[in-house]
This record gives C-alpha cells, sequence and structure tokens, in this order.
C-alpha cells in the first residue's frame, strides 16, 4: 500500500511541470508584433508617424500582449536574408520576437492614384498563414481612426468595459462553407469572418446582427448575449438572384418609344407631309386651278354659314 502510494505521488511530481507549463500556456496572452510601416510614396518622418499611431491603437487590445519592432523592415529582412515581406518571412521575424501574429503594413499608391494603407495580419500557428487583409483611404482622413478601423479587421474588436462590474459574454459567428463576410451589431462593425469565424466580447444583452457579403443576400437577426457565456451562430448565406436582362426586340417596361403621343405624332406628319409632296410631284402643269372651298359639318346647316348665305 505505501509503496502504490509512493509511486502515485512520484507520478504527480513527475507531471507537475507539464501541469504547470500547460497553465502558464492557456493563461499567456497572445503576442502581436506590430512592424514598422513601409513606404516609398511618404517621408520617413510621415513613417515613423504612422507606426507610433498604429501601435498606439494596438495598445488599446488589453487581451493581447502588443510589440513593436526595434527597426525598420528592410533591416529586420536583412538579418533573415529576405527579398520580400512574403509569408515565410513575416514568419522569421515572428519567432524571432516570440510572438503568435504578425501585423504588416504599407502605404502605396492605389488605383485611383490616392494613398492607401495595406495591412494584412500572419498568423504562426498552426502554420504560417495570412488571416487577414484590408486597405484603408489615408489621404484625408484622421489617422487614428483608420489604425483603429484597420486592426479592428485585422485582429478583432477592442476589449469592451465591463459596466457596473457585470462580466461580459461572448459572441461568435461562423460563415458556413467559410468565406469573408462583414458582421454588424446594432449597425456597428463588429468585425469580419475568418476560416475560424469571429469571436468578440460584448456586454450582457440583445443586438440587431447583420451579416453582409457581396454576391449574397444579406442575413439579419436578434441575437442575445449572456454573461460569461459564449452564444454561437451559424449563418448560411444565400446567393442574391442575378439581374435579368429582356431578350432582344422585347418592349420594355413602360411599353417603348412606341406607346409616346410624340411617336404617333410624328408618324402622322411625316404621312401628311408625303401625301402632300407626292401630290405636288405628280399633278400635271394642265392641272385646273383650285377655288376657295367651304366646309360644314352638317349638310342640313349648311344655309346657316355665313358664306352660304343667300347663294
Amino acid at each position: 500500500m505505501i509503496r502504490a502510494f509512493c509511486v502515485l505521488l512520484g507520478a504527480l511530481v513527475g507531471l507537475l511541470p507539464a501541469m504547470q507549463a500547460h497553465a502558464r500556456s492557456k493563461s499567456r496572452k497572445e503576442r502581436v508584433l506590430i512592424l514598422r510601416v513601409e513606404s516609398t510614396q511618404v517621408p520617413d518622418a510621415e513613417r515613423r508617424s504612422l507606426t507610433d499611431a498604429l501601435a498606439e491603437s494596438a495598445k488599446r487590445y488589453k487581451h493581447y500582449d502588443i510589440i513593436v519592432s526595434k527597426s525598420d523592415l528592410v533591416e529586420e529582412m536583412f538579418e533573415f536574408e529576405c527579398t520580400e515581406a512574403g509569408v515565410d518571412c513575416l514568419e522569421k521575424l515572428g519567432k524571432k520576437y516570440k510572438v503568435d501574429r504578425v501585423v504588416y503594413s504599407e502605404v502605396a499608391k492605389g488605383s485611383d492614384g490616392k494613398l492607401e494603407w495595406s495591412m494584412r495580419v500572419v498568423g504562426l500557428k498552426p502554420v504560417a498563414r495570412v488571416e487577414q487583409s484590408t486597405r484603408q483611404p489615408l489621404e484625408g482622413h484622421d489617422i487614428q481612426k483608420v489604425t483603429e478601423r484597420g486592426l479592428l479587421v485585422l485582429i478583432g474588436p477592442v476589449d469592451l468595459p465591463e459596466r457596473g462590474g457585470t462580466p461580459t459574454g461572448t459572441l461568435m459567428v461562423r460563415l458556413a462553407g467559410g468565406g469573408v463576410a462583414l458582421v454588424y451589431v446594432n449597425e456597428k462593425l463588429l468585425g469580419r469572418t475568418s476560416v475560424g469565424g469571429l469571436t468578440a466580447p460584448l456586454p450582457p444583452g440583445t443586438y440587431r446582427l447583420r451579416v453582409v457579403r457581396a454576391g449574397y443576400k444579406e442575413f439579419s437577426t436578434v441575437v442575445r448575449v449572456a454573461s460569461e457565456k459564449s452564444t454561437e451562430l451559424a449563418v448560411t448565406l444565400e446567393l442574391a438572384p442575378a439581374p435579368t436582362k429582356p431578350p432582344p426586340g422585347a418592349p420594355s417596361e413602360d411599353g417603348g418609344v412606341t406607346s409616346k403621343w410624340y411617336f404617333w405624332a410624328g408618324i402622322g406628319a411625316v404621312v401628311v407631309g408625303g401625301a402632300v409632296a407626292a401630290y405636288l410631284l405628280t399633278r400635271g402643269d394642265d392641272a385646273p386651278s383650285v377655288g376657295n372651298a367651304s366646309f360644314s359639318f352638317d349638310s342640313d346647316d349648311a344655309h346657316l354659314d355665313p358664306v352660304f348665305a343667300g347663294k
């Protein structure tokens, strides 16, 4: 009995380090690396200002451990002999800083010639891949708002403060079949779904939820979030019907031009004009002269017409 107890105690002691490591991994915050903004379109001083604004917005995420890179990306890439900021290179940088995600951003000109802030986040687990990407217009916009919108799309909503000490709940939205869709709660953008869906903390309450995706019918419903509970919602979007075009030669809904009064008025004018022209071209030179003629709508009343008076 004592021997068995000693064996069990030894096994527990052996498992203790593993259990402690597992507990630390569960309680550890996810680490997110913010790389310095890259661009050949703006001066270095503006690049640094954009990087500071991005880092400041990222620090609002209390459930993440935010780290900002120590030097420009070109210098970081040179260390690993990278030629471009692809997934492989960003994965190496992420491992160097021991993070779970890497946020890369670049300012460039869009198709309309205006400056755009292109952002993407690369997750390193279980394998390195681009999780989300976004483009935010830069010119004429509040930089702080631009960074907040970009990070909202990339890594989700900011921690919402608890009201009156009431614990928050969690809303999980998953899109059937995968794909990307925008999720709105009470007409405010909550975030964008990814392969794993969208998970966001919300205060307890009832919310109007909308899911929007190009080419699909909008999904709308009411969802209730309970305190300290996770509410999951699986959404199946229906394809929007393709616009139908009338066959060639088919009349339009309003009857076409032939239903318009001016069409028939024009036709009448053409007919009368043609008849007059035909008469003038075909009548002979010795045709008798034409005198005056008077008409009356009723032959019985012709004698009342002053033209025929006394005739």
